[in-house]
């Protein structure tokens, strides 16, 4: 089964989705984000990817705002942004998220190490965010010279089993995604494989039918009311 996983995206307090993660963008859908995730949860999602934007790039902290929703809701709750110590991830957990999701700190080995062998390899999601096959880290602002696939599975070797790939160029544009290159790397690793980035229609999210993917993670698709959850779902069936 592939899992439909709506983003709660969070900036100043608000649930905003941006394009292509420039903040400078970021278009408020919820003055209240846990207004957002109460919507998903009524809907049918199972889960919810809440990010903290401002922790990504340094810019301040929504830890208050996450762990209301955490304590809100009662849907599984996977939560990154500025994850970058086991302390960070050891305050999410404590405070019920169903997993942590690290983006730069999954460079990190020492980190990842420690975090599967505290909270176990399901509490553990990296993200591997690129443009095409680059990888992007510091909430995207800064390229790194690593192949995408070949860190998944380098983190694979070392017990990651849950990956999250986002085609950044297209994130937020509602222009389509580009997964030939996510799927290719779902494809080489056995752990379970989220895509994001781009998805802007059922056809698009017909795309994942028969592939390795495990779930897509959709926001501004959801937002603008380009679909349902429910149709979401019942496309990737």
């Amino acid at each position: 089964m592939i899992r439909v996983i709506p983003a709660v995206d969070v900036s100043n307090g608000k649930c905003v989705r941006l394009t292509k993660g420039r903040l400078e963008e970021a278009k408020v859908y919820f003055e209240d984000p846990l207004e957002a995730a109460r919507k998903w949860e009524g809907e049918g999602a199972e889960w919810i990817h809440v990010i903290d934007l401002d922790a990504a790039i340094g810019v301040g902290s929504n830890l208050d705002q996450i762990r209301r929703i955490i304590r809100n809701v009662d849907m599984n709750v996977e939560v990154g942004g500025g994850i970058r110590s086991l302390e960070a991830a050891r305050d999410y957990i404590g405070a019920g998220a169903g997993r942590v999701i690290f983006g730069t700190g999954a460079l990190d080995a020492g980190l990842i190490k420690g975090s599967i062998r505290e909270f176990g390899s399901d509490k553990v999601m990296a993200a591997v965010d690129h443009i095409a096959g680059r990888v992007a880290v510091k909430g995207w602002k800064e390229m790194v010279g690593i192949d995408a696939a070949l860190l998944c599975r380098r983190l694979e070797e070392i017990g990651v089993r849950i990956f999250m790939m986002t085609a950044i160029d297209r994130d937020g544009t509602m222009k389509g995604p580009n997964i030939e290159y996510s799927l290719k790397a779902a494809s080489e690793i056995s752990g379970e494989v989220y895509l994001a980035g781009g998805f802007s229609s059922l056809s698009d999210l017909a795309l994942l039918r028969g592939s390795r993917a495990a779930g897509v993670i959709l926001g501004k698709a959801l937002y603008e009311g380009a679909f349902t959850l429910k149709e979401a779902m019942g496309a990737v069936k």
